[in-house]
């Protein structure tokens, strides 16, 4: 007679050796009278079998290929009695990794495969073991790397983007560019939106973009990273990349989520492609802003990021124009700078709206070894672009010297151009539309 829960399936995470799985954790609302069976329907779905056993799933194919069912947690802790029917729980599973081999695109497809079509599902978490890490070389660069190119080590990283979005033409990119170098940034990036539009094409870009750098180096003798947005179908994106890196640009963006994981990591592998790489958050929120269903922010934009080689990862700041929870965002940052199995921390760039009254409360939060990334308050500075890059870094000096923003603007005037038009952090009141 078979045994109703297969203990080959059912076990608890001291069962196997945790080494050779990765340990999914989701968050599971559902109507059932049975959460383990729901469970191991799942643990078997995503690894060798169907809604039927069928005769050549052996035991043996399951010892060695069966996802186990190692924790189901009851919400509240329920002992003696359920009184929904809807269960809310806690469920691990662990997946023997050599089923996926070591890349994302396989591992999205096991521990959220078929199984994400499910309604009220959400992976909260994924714990990869060494072994599994071991396949990924993750950021080239990595903070120190970027720092290190930039000669800048005291300071967060300030990045500008081109603004508007899209729509201006090369000679007003050509002269924003070059007044952002006179302004003292360190990184200047395509905006998201802008990648090889008809009326300012990718490599005419680069060409005006190189020249403007070049023109404000010989007169501030300051270099400024330019980073062209590549993003394309991916025999395009490394054709561009090539080019790209052939006329002198040294890092490059990619929206990520629109382009699909694992095309960062082929970029970031590739020998011939020796740049920082930064990773854009756009197109993300259909994966995580969900409560119940999709995967968890510090998953999208943190873990994955890092693994595919990520050296700059911009997403959202909580403070800023778009939703989020503060400890999401702590922990995305979290999980791009702490250790992770000897990769090379990655540089979070908390941006959307980050002005020079957030950047204390911000550094406060992450510390120094954050990019700065910033639109409007560079470009709609009362003092113009340059007011605006130093406004950003006298923020960032008043929070390391531990000195209120509103004194130390008393002798900064830029700083409190920007206090007088923004303000300082309030947790009561926003300047954003889109979160009042």
């Amino acid at each position: 007679m078979n045994v109703h829960y297969d203990p080959i399936i059912f076990c608890q995470s001291e069962s196997i050796d945790l080494d050779q799985f990765i340990v999914a954790t989701y968050l599971m609302k559902a109507e059932t009278v049975d959460v383990l069976m729901r469970a191991g329907a799942m643990a078997v779905e995503q690894t060798t079998g169907t809604w039927l056993r069928v005769p050549d799933e052996t035991d043996e194919v399951r010892r060695n290929h069966v996802g186990r069912v190692i924790g189901v947690y009851n919400i509240p802790g329920y002992e003696t009695f359920c009184p929904d029917k809807v269960r809310t729980c806690i469920v691990q599973i662990a997946f023997p990794w050599e089923n996926i081999g070591q890349q994302l695109p396989e591992l999205l497809s096991t521990v959220f495969g078929n199984i994400s079509i499910v309604d009220n599902l959400k992976l909260l978490d994924l714990q990869f073991p060494k072994s599994f890490v071991a396949g990924f070389k993750g950021p080239r660069f990595g903070t120190k790397g970027l720092r290190d190119l930039l000669g800048i080590y005291d300071r967060p990283l300030t990045l500008a983007m081109i603004k508007p979005c899209t729509g201006i033409p090369v000679d007003v990119i050509e002269r924003q560019f070059y007044q952002l170098c006179i302004a003292g940034v360190d990184m200047i990036k395509d905006d998201e939106l802008i990648a090889d539009p008809v009326h300012a094409p990718l490599f005419k870009r680069i060409e005006a973009c190189l020249r403007a750098a070049e023109r404000a180096y010989k007169e501030t003798g300051k270099k400024v990273l330019y980073i062209p947005n590549i993003t394309d179908r991916q025999d395009r994106m490394f054709e561009k990349a090539h080019k790209a890196i052939d006329m002198g640009v040294q890092a490059l963006m990619l929206n990520v989520h629109a382009s699909g994981y694992g095309t960062l990591g082929a970029l970031a592998e590739d020998n011939s492609i020796n740049v920082p790489l930064l990773a854009h958050p756009c197109y993300s929120g259909t994966s995580y802003m969900s409560k119940d269903t999709g995967m968890s922010s510090h998953l999208i934009h943190g873990k994955f990021m890092r693994l595919d080689g990520a050296d700059i990862v911009v997403y959202n700041c909580a403070y800023g124009k778009v939703p989020s929870l503060v400890e999401r965002y702590v922990r995305i940052a979290q999980s791009l700078l702490s250790e992770f199995h000897g990769l090379k921390p990655t540089f979070p760039s908390p941006a959307a709206g980050m002005y020079p009254g957030l950047v204390p409360q911000v550094m406060s939060d992450l510390g120094s070894d954050i990019v700065i990334g910033a639109g409007a308050s560079m470009h709609a500075h009362p003092m113009g672009l340059k007011g605006g890059v130093a406004a950003l870094n006298q923020a960032a000096e008043a929070w390391k010297l531990g000195i209120p923003l509103e004194e130390y603007a008393q002798s900064h005037p830029e700083l409190k151009a920007s206090i007088e038009q923004w303000g300082v952090y309030n947790p009561n009141k926003s300047i954003f539309e889109l979160t009042n």
